[in-house]
């Protein structure tokens, strides 16, 4: 009689390398949401709202773009900048510190808190080994996804794109759901029900990272654009005697819409294949 063994090896070898394709995604959104995002408003100095209100309107003028008539600017005007950055800040990045600073402020906060803390939750030997500190972690960052998720509803409906507040809202039930069963779950000490728990944080941690891949749709929307790829959108058009007479507005408020909807949708997309086949391969094993 053959003694014949399942070749685990090829299996884990296979488990490995989406291992280290999710770890490596995860990666390098950590490294975009910091340098394209959190870093920046750290820099800013993002709890001084009066200061980057004096910043950004020192931008404005040096293209000709005053925006009220209390501006009043004595430092040296910034040097040239893309056409779309300051139509971006007039439109939409002003607003941050002045009439949506009040939901902006929990958003930042509860942001840095997320991405400089929840990837320890994902290490096996830290929930192992601290598992005190892996509960009292884990709360803190099911608040940080609440704060994000609320007041990222709140920007959407202080601001004027309908696309923004419709897809905000289905998005924020959809984390809120994931919130929600990760904490009931993780309440019960029955293995079950632990698994269960770890079900639900997993695609809370893959939700989440529609954050930073905003950023990444953007870019590539924007370059795209600048390409010259205009089957998306049409070319930016100015009047050479009037800066201020562009579609460059309608531009960027499009562009801004389409890479939330992007970043949304490959956010669950990516998250439920993940899952899918890490679920595909566990029940393979053990049949």
């Amino acid at each position: 009689m053959t003694n014949t063994k399942p070749n685990i090896s090829s299996s884990l070898s296979s488990w490995d390398n989406r291992t280290r394709f999710v770890i490596s995604g995860l990666v390098f959104l950590f490294i975009v949401s910091w340098t394209m995002a959190l870093g920046r408003l750290i820099g800013d100095k993002f709890w001084n709202p009066s200061k980057n209100v004096k910043e950004i309107e020192k931008i404005l003028l040096s293209v000709s773009m005053n925006i009220t008539e209390e501006t009043t600017i004595t430092e040296e005007l910034v040097p040239d900048l893309p056409w779309f950055i300051p139509i971006f800040l007039k439109d939409i990045g002003l607003s941050y510190y002045t009439t949506r600073y009040m939901v902006f402020f929990p958003h930042v906060i509860g942001s840095i808190l997320w991405w400089n803390l929840y990837f320890l939750q994902l290490i096996p030997s830290l929930r192992r080994k601290y598992k005190k500190f892996h509960r009292v972690l884990g709360r803190l960052l099911l608040l940080c996804s609440i704060a994000q998720t609320t007041s990222g509803i709140g920007l959407a409906y202080m601001g004027n794109s309908s696309t923004i507040k419709i897809v905000s809202t289905f998005f924020g039930i959809a984390v809120m759901y994931c919130t929600y069963y990760s904490w009931y779950y993780a309440a019960n000490t029955i293995q079950k029900e632990i698994m269960k728990h770890k079900y639900w944080a997993t695609r809370l941690v893959g939700y989440m990272q529609g954050i930073a891949l905003q950023r990444v749709c953007m870019v590539l929307l924007i370059l795209s654009h600048e390409l010259g790829w205009n089957g998306l959108y049409p070319p930016f058009l100015v009047d050479d005697n009037n800066i201020e007479d562009n579609n460059g507005s309608e531009i960027v408020k499009q562009i801004f819409d389409d890479s939330f909807i992007c970043s949304i949708l490959a956010a669950i997309y990516f998250t439920e294949c993940t899952t899918s086949i890490i679920s595909l391969v566990k029940h393979s094993r053990l049949d």
